[in-house]
């Protein structure tokens, strides 16, 4: 079988762009909203507060989630109370 050079190079990138793809996968479970699920976790082991950021004189209200257990901070959002930012 010959080959030109050009026909090899367009066989190999047909089939790295074939391997690429396939590697992606498909998955065809019923599509679900994790977040709720993640949030619920979040609130079952941690105590909310809320807070400045510190970074700049604006003053942007936070809500920092900490481990009731071992203290440290889990997750920080903006609060959508604080007048300064509303949570943006």
């Amino acid at each position: 079988m010959d080959l030109s050079r050009r026909e090899f190079m367009g066989a190999t990138a047909v089939l790295g762009g074939g391997l690429a793809l396939s590697a992606l996968g498909v998955d065809f479970g019923p599509v679900k909203a994790y977040a709720d699920e993640a949030k619920i976790t979040r609130l079952k082991v941690a105590r909310q507060t809320t807070s400045i950021c510190p970074y700049c004189a604006v003053g942007c209200g936070l809500i920092c989630a900490t481990d009731k257990k071992e203290g440290k901070v889990i997750n920080i959002e903006g609060d959508p109370d604080h007048p300064i930012n509303l949570g943006t």
